[in-house]
């Protein structure tokens, strides 16, 4: 028999035994677990329009709808540069290169070998000749997947891969709103040093008020004090507020990746131009709260738990193996090509297990409890998903209800410093009444101020809870074996 002939046989008998090859596998079937969700958002405003239509959530860019160019640079430029996106982006090259190597470990393997050995035997035993063996052999080997262990090997590298898409969807998530919290922050604490500027400016002149009213006998030199023991807090508070700005910006730095004080030139640069939307896209709870990537990650999580207690099974059963070699060996080099130089090798290997103290059952009932446990996190995160937005939409409700009252008081207080300056014009009362006057109007813009920031901040928080913000990327796609 010839080389060429041999070079046939390894294949055509692994081709026999390939068409019994993953003839099935072991353990149940996994399927996607069904969880119960209301019709409606218990606490969603009645007089709030609300596209319901999935796209409006998962895949809208929400920060863009605040109309703000600083905020939507910001979040682009962290995209790009934040160092936990880039970490897992590289957690899900790794995921995908494992899926490849369990895929290829259903299929046959295939090496080369070259080898020479020289060896000289002892005197008193033989001859004492030196001999030379010169061999070429090409070697494979096939485990043959009759019950689907490595099948299901694929399944959850499969499902571990679809896990890590979905923890960097969470990753971008959290960065998109923590970037939007931090820069709406900045804002409103800079309108609060704005609006506490203008009642320094009150508290300066009534103080300077007060010491001419002391000069001419009108006031007390308590009231003086008072009034100077105002103005000083006052100012302390505009420092620690001038403090918490360089504070916020630093932790955008930190997302960004930049060199600290980077993004307070910038900020302090640009001006405020955020929008309240006017309407939220808001999905019904199965076309939103199951997109997001926390319950994206438990369900591939036990979907990958599911695929290992076939993994389990499998090892509980007989794994069959077939090897082979083809080859030239020859006592010197250019007698490899002679035609009794070829050889060949072809075995086949049963192993059953009999005998292991019950550790393989063991394993599969661990595994089983581990996917039981997985069950549960599923659900419990849907549970949190569905308690979280119903939260974020009752935070949002009070403040716009708070926003609404404010309104009426707003313009109350408008009319009333006007029907002051008109008093004070006519000389029936004293300027200390419109200073007084101003600073209740100012107190009420600080009020309007916080409330109209908290509202920003709800509305992120409402998209974050509910998993808005991310889209489908060429990676996201399933990668076949």
């Amino acid at each position: 028999m010839n080389l060429f002939k041999h070079a046939l046989l390894c294949p055509a008998i692994l081709g026999l035994f390939s068409l019994t090859s993953s003839c099935g596998s072991l353990g149940p079937q996994y399927e996607t677990p069904l969880v119960s969700l209301p019709n409606s958002w218990v606490n969603a405003e009645a007089n709030q329009n609300y596209p319901n239509k999935l796209v409006n959530i998962m895949h809208l860019k929400w920060w863009k709808l605040f109309e703000d160019p600083t905020l939507i640079s910001l979040i682009e430029e962290a995209f790009q540069s934040n160092p936990d996106m880039g970490i897992a982006q590289n957690r899900i090259i790794q995921a995908e290169e494992k899926l490849v190597s369990a895929g290829a470990d259903k299929n046959p393997t295939l090496d080369a070998n070259l080898r020479t050995s020289k060896a000289t035997s002892s005197s008193a035993s033989s001859l004492g000749r030196t001999s030379s063996i010169v061999s070429t052999q090409f070697q494979t080997s096939w485990e043959i997947d009759i019950f689907g262990k490595f099948k299901r090997n694929i399944e959850a590298s499969e499902a571990n891969l679809k896990l890590t898409i979905a923890a960097r969807n969470g990753v971008k998530i959290k960065l998109i709103a923590s970037i939007a919290e931090a820069y709406i922050a900045f804002r409103s604490t800079q309108e609060k040093i704005s609006l506490a500027q203008e009642t320094v400016n009150y508290l300066s002149e009534l103080v300077e008020l007060a010491n001419y009213e002391v000069t001419v006998g009108l006031e007390t030199e308590e009231a003086l004090q008072l009034a100077k023991i105002q103005l000083i807090k006052l100012e302390t508070t505009l420092k620690e507020e001038n403090r918490k700005l360089k504070e916020i910006s630093l932790s955008i730095d930190f997302l960004l990746g930049a060199q600290p004080g980077n993004v307070f030139i910038t900020l302090s640069q640009s001006r405020n131009l955020l929008q309240a939307p006017s309407t939220i896209a808001l999905s019904i709870p199965a076309d939103t709260i199951l997109q997001r990537p926390d319950v994206q990650e438990a369900l591939h999580q036990l979907q990958l738990e599911a695929a290992n207690v076939g993994v389990a099974e499998a090892q509980r059963y007989p794994s069959l193996s077939l090897s082979g070699s083809i080859g030239l060996e020859a006592l010197a080099l250019n007698s490899l090509g002679n035609s009794g130089a070829n050889f060949s090798s072809i075995q086949a290997g049963l192993l059953t297990p009999i005998f292991n103290s019950g550790a393989l059952d063991a394993n599969v009932n661990a595994q089983v409890a581990s996917r039981e446990a997985a069950l549960e996190s599923y659900k419990k995160t849907v549970a949190n998903g569905l308690n979280e937005t119903e939260q974020a939409l009752l935070n949002l409700a009070s403040i716009r209800n708070q926003l609404q009252h404010l309104k009426i008081a707003l313009d109350a207080g408008t009319d009333h410093l006007e029907l002051i300056n008109k008093r004070y014009q006519t000389g029936l009362i004293s300027f200390r009444e419109v200073l007084q006057s101003r600073n209740d109007l100012n107190s009420l813009r600080q009020q309007q101020s916080t409330l109209t920031f908290s509202e920003f901040q709800s509305i992120t928080q409402l998209y974050k809870v509910m998993g808005g913000g991310w889209a489908h990327n060429s990676e996201d796609k399933d990668t076949k074996i």
